[in-house]
């Protein structure tokens, strides 16, 4: 289901970058961005064996997330390195 749904977006997006509407999409992205952040929150807040555990789970999953941005800030450095422009242009 999830994937059919990716699809279908991937092909509705393709089909409406021709369009002017599709143009401008940073807004209603941060939009959709704040909106999932709120319902996951929501459905890990409403989940009685995950408040009841979270204990066990809240150091395992703040290593992890600090781990996982000390990657992408170490890759994106790196990218920006080795394939950012030349001569000190930004």
């Amino acid at each position: 289901m999830v994937l059919s749904l990716l699809m279908l977006g991937m092909g509705i997006g393709c089909v409406l970058r021709r369009f002017r509407c599709s143009a401008d999409t940073s807004r209603s992205v941060s939009i959709t961005i704040a909106a999932l952040i709120f319902i996951f929150g929501t459905g890990v807040g409403s989940n009685k064996a995950i408040l009841d555990n979270i204990g066990n789970i809240g150091v395992p999953a703040l290593v992890i997330s600090i781990l996982g941005i000390s990657g992408s800030l170490v890759a994106a450095y790196g990218y920006d390195r080795f394939f950012g422009k030349k001569g000190g242009e930004k």
